[in-house]
Parts: structure tokens; sequence; C-alpha cells
């Protein structure tokens, strides 16, 4: 029998009379620790650390994160998440964020890294109130390329569902292995490709929007970059790079047209 970590985060936040950010309510078990959160730019920037190599076989992790009326949060983390060669079994994170109406949340975690042999499956579920916003970023390495693990991984199961006012504006679904016809096609065009999704909802995003030309032209030889509306309120964006920097550049770039699109400053994510 395969045992592991039985980890979780339990983080609701709201906002007080002045209309900062704290958190109200924190719970947190290994694998999962947070930094000292601090605010910037008027937005709670939060860190969570896993203190272990990664995630191993058997490992469960669960994070509830709840928004306020009110509460502006940015979730990120300082490093990279890994998961390890697993033989039997797999690793697992399911991911809850619940945003309420006039409450901001931008999620952009550091990349994740499938090692050689790694069996990991994720499921992300994003509830936005009508009224709310939300900004969540993936983004994704091919393994370990410096060791020579490109797409060494056994498999990964990705599943992402977002609703807005309570009807579902997004379904994702993919499963990957190392001979799946779409990583087969993402090779076609780089070695060593790197990927990112990015689903933004908010009202304020107008189709004719400026933001949306300036994302489209950040497209270049070595970075493909595409963004098309949602059903309703919100739009999914694509990348993918030939290599780590310049996804993370093309990434940056994106969010920051976001913000700017919202009239909002960028608070800094100060990963070391």
């Amino acid at each position: 029998m395969t045992r592991g970590l039985n980890g979780h985060l339990r983080l609701i936040c709201a906002a007080d009379e002045q209309g900062r950010t704290f958190i109200r309510e924190q719970s947190f078990a290994a694998p999962v620790h947070l930094s000292k959160p601090h605010l910037d730019e008027g937005t709670l920037v939060v860190n969570i650390v896993n203190p272990t190599a990664g995630l191993l076989a058997g490992d469960r992790v669960r994070h509830d994160v709840a928004l306020e009326s009110g509460a502006r949060l940015l979730l990120t983390t300082p490093g990279a998440s890994r998961a390890h060669r697993i033989l039997e079994g797999d690793a697992r994170m399911a991911q809850e964020f619940r945003v309420a109406s006039g409450s901001w949340l931008d999620s952009w975690p550091e990349l994740f890294i499938p090692q050689g042999g790694a069996r990991y499956r994720q499921q992300t579920t994003l509830r936005v109130e009508d009224g709310g916003e939300a900004m969540l970023i993936e983004m994704l390495a091919p393994g370990r390329v410096a060791s020579g693990e490109v797409f060494a991984f056994t498999g990964l199961n990705w599943e992402t569902d977002i609703f807005l006012g309570g009807t579902r504006i997004a379904r994702e679904r993919y499963m990957l292995t190392p001979e799946s016809p779409a990583l087969t096609a993402m090779r076609g065009q780089f070695s060593e490709a790197y990927y990112a999704s990015c689903f933004v909802i908010s009202p304020h995003l107008r189709a004719d929007s400026g933001c949306w030309r300036r994302i489209h032209d950040l497209q270049r030889d070595d970075t493909w970059v595409g963004c098309s509306a949602l059903v309703r309120g919100g739009w999914a964006i694509r990348v993918l790079a030939a290599g780590s920097i310049l996804l993370r550049r093309s990434v940056a770039a994106i969010r920051g047209e976001i913000y700017a699109a919202l009239g909002r400053k960028e608070p800094a994510l100060r990963r070391n």
C-alpha cells in the first residue's frame, strides 16, 4: 500500500473597514506552509511553500481558498513545484477557489516540473460570483531539462472547471503521456516546449480593449500566444515557448497588460 502525506491549505480572506485585505481564517498542514503575508499595491500577497523536496507517491494535497467581498489576493510560490518518479499510484492536488462579488484573485504559481516517471493528477475549480474577478495562471515545464529529462514523465492528468455566477463557462481536460498526440505536436514546434494557461474573469475586459492586440503582438518565432473569449465574462490565453525564460517573460507581459487594462498596479511577486 502506497503511503503519503495528506496536506491541506484553508484560507479565507476578507477586507476591513479601510478596504485592506487580511486573512480571517487559515489552516495548513505539510507539505504546505505559508510565508509571512504582506500588502503590496493594495493586494495581500501570500506565498505557498512546499518545504519538502516535492510531491511523492501517495501524497494528497487540497487547497481551499475563499475571498469575501472587497478582498484582493495574490497567491504565488517562491519556487518551482515538482512531482517525483512514482512507480505505483500517483500524487494528487485538488484546489478550489471561491471569489465573491467585488473581490479579486490573482493566482500565479511558479513552474510545475514533472520529473522522469512522475504520475500526477491536478483538479482545479474556480467559482466566481457575478461582479467578482480572477486571473488563474499555470505554467508547465517539459521536465528537468538540464538533466536530460524532457517529456519523460509517465502521466499527467489536469482538470480545470470555471464557474461564473453558478454557470460553468470553461472546462479543460487533458491527459498527457510522452506518446500523446498533443505532446508530439508541441515537440514538432519546440523540442523543449514550455506551456502556460491563463484564464481571466472580469466584467471590465471588453473585446475591443487594446490589451488583446498587444497580447497577440507578443507572438514570435520562439513563442506562440493565442487568446479567445469564453462563452461569457472571461478570456482564455495560451502560451507555448521554446524555453523557460521566454515563457516567464511572455506570461509576465500578459499579466501586466491585464492589470493595465483593469486600471490597477501590479503587486510584486518577490520571488527569490
